[in-house]
């Protein structure tokens, strides 16, 4: 039901103009020479898994403290301040090499709907942590030690989100188009 329902989004896509952007962004110097030369994807594969560890793993730790799981003698806005960057570094770091994975296939991913879930789910989940983020630095200077139900919650529900963001990547290898 779910690959019936994938296949019919990417059926309504091959309608829409993301062929033609598609085809046109194939013939583009940039798509041309991330095909051209060998190394080109895999390094930008690296950059993207490299990227998507160190905002992840971010994440995590600070889920953890939010949680009073880890770095309990901290308080919150010092761990977020420790954290919070390499979340933004590894969100531009997967921007970047998921630009250049884009314009180096990209009929593969712009007619593919787990393609597009995942962009919105990456979409909801960068609003979803600038609220989280905000959160966590008020309540930590606040002198609050430990979060609100509503933080953790939101911590716990960016993990998931960022579950199936990873999940939607592997994915769109094996979803023919």
């Amino acid at each position: 039901m779910l690959l019936d329902l994938l296949f019919e989004i990417t059926g309504w896509l091959r309608e829409t103009f993301l062929l033609d952007l598609a085809f046109w962004m194939m013939e583009t110097p940039l798509s041309l020479f991330m095909v051209e030369n060998f190394w080109n994807v895999p390094l930008a594969q690296v950059v993207h898994i490299v990227s998507i560890g160190a905002a992840f793993g971010a994440l995590i730790m600070l889920s953890l403290r939010v949680h009073g799981k880890a770095a309990e003698t901290l308080p919150m806005d010092v761990v977020a301040k420790r954290y919070v960057p390499w979340v933004w570094y590894g969100l531009l770091g997967i921007v970047i090499s998921g630009l250049l994975m884009l314009t180096a296939e990209p009929l593969r991913n712009m007619i593919n709907a787990v393609f597009w879930i995942k962009m919105i789910l990456l979409l909801i989940t960068v609003v979803i942590t600038l609220g989280f983020f905000k959160s966590v630095r008020a309540q930590g200077a606040g002198g609050v030690v430990q979060a609100a139900s509503g933080t953790r919650n939101t911590a716990l529900a960016l993990i998931v989100l960022w579950l199936f963001i990873m999940l939607a990547g592997r994915w769109i290898a094996y979803i023919p188009v």
